[in-house]
C-alpha cells in the first residue's frame, strides 16, 4: 500500500504539520513514483524530504517537485545500486511539512498514477492508495 501516516492531522490555521508517505508491506521495492494533489487555498507545502526507507541505501534518486499555486507534489524516488538493490516491509519514503493556511478542512489525494518498481524496472502492484486528510479545527 501507498498511504498518508497519519492518514488524519488537526490543526488550528497558521499551524504547521507533518505527513509521512508509507510503502507499507512492500517486497522487493526499488523505487516510487507518485504525485498527491491539494488545494492550495487551504495547504501550503514548505519542505519535503526522503524518508528513512531508500535513504540507508549507498546511493539513492530522490527529486521532488511541487507548485503550492496549482496544488500538486510529484515524487520520484530510488535506490541506485548498492549491496541490497531492493527493500521489504514498511517504511517511510517521504516527509511533508504543510503549513495550513486557512480555517477550511480538506484532503490530500494521490493522482492515481503512483508506480512502484522493482530491481528490474517491473511494476509492483499497489493494492491500495489511502489518501490523507487536514481537519481544521476552531
Amino acid at each position: 500500500a501507498l498511504m498518508f501516516y497519519p492518514r488524519r492531522q488537526e490543526a488550528t490555521g497558521g499551524e504547521t504539520v507533518l505527513f509521512q508517505i508509507l510503502a507499507e508491506e512492500v517486497a522487493n521495492l526499488t523505487a516510487a513514483e507518485f504525485s498527491i494533489n491539494y488545494d492550495p487555498a487551504h495547504l501550503e507545502i514548505t519542505t519535503v524530504t526522503q524518508g528513512a526507507i531508500f535513504a540507508a541505501s549507498e546511493e539513492s534518486i530522490f527529486h521532488t517537485e511541487y507548485d503550492n499555486n496549482a496544488g500538486t507534489l510529484s515524487v520520484i524516488t530510488a535506490i541506485l545500486g548498492g549491496d541490497e538493490p531492493s527493500v521489504a516491509g514498511t517504511g517511510v519514503l517521504i516527509e511533508i511539512q504543510i503549513n495550513v493556511i486557512s480555517a477550511t478542512s480538506s484532503e490530500l489525494t494521490f493522482s492515481g498514477l503512483e508506480v512502484f518498481r522493482d530491481p528490474e524496472n517491473n511494476n509492483i502492484t499497489i493494492l491500495e492508495s489511502v489518501n490523507g486528510r487536514m481537519v481544521v479545527t476552531p
